[in-house]
């Protein structure tokens, strides 16, 4: 690894940091705790490092994917980087979405045929939209991770 990506690297661990701990004062610098999250009138109590996995992995990803493509997939190191940093997002876009299908509903659905005879109306929610949203999205990191894994083995195979 050249002294430049040891920069990039303590650089962008340090921005983490800073993103992460600056807004509280680095109060929450034990990672051990929790963190509340609102939504109408249930709390989803996950643990701060959770979190911070997430920030850590979005701040990674796009410092690394604007790192790789200006240098139009030629730095190994960088895409190697991108490419964990792109696989842990898959990943926590997989629970995500397994989150979000268990919590959303279709009202006005029944789960047998009606004895009425009559039609069943399917109408969505936010939820189904978020799940349409986060479905996509984790298409897109798939397509870029297949898209970085060809173009640096091709690049790669050159340099031998």
């Amino acid at each position: 690894m050249k002294k430049k990506e040891i920069f990039w690297l303590i650089g962008t661990i340090l921005f983490v940091i800073v993103f992460f701990f600056g807004p509280s004062g680095f109060r929450s610098f034990d990672l051990t705790g929790d963190t509340d999250i609102n939504v109408h009138d249930t709390y989803y109590v996950i643990p701060t490092i959770h979190l911070f996995i997430l920030i850590n992995s979005l701040i990674f990803f796009g410092v690394y994917l604007i790192r790789m493509l200006r240098r139009n997939f030629k730095n190994l190191t960088a895409n190697l980087i991108f490419m964990i940093s792109d696989i842990t997002l898959i990943l926590i876009f997989t629970f995500l979405i397994s989150l979000v299908n268990s919590i959303r509903e279709i009202p006005s659905s029944t789960e047998y045929p009606p004895l009425s005879g009559g039609i069943v109306e399917n109408a969505g929610n936010g939820w189904n939209n978020a799940f349409y949203i986060l479905f996509i999205i984790q298409l897109i990191l798939i397509i870029l991770l297949t898209i970085s894994g060809i173009k640096t083995g091709l690049n790669y195979r050159r340099n031998e």
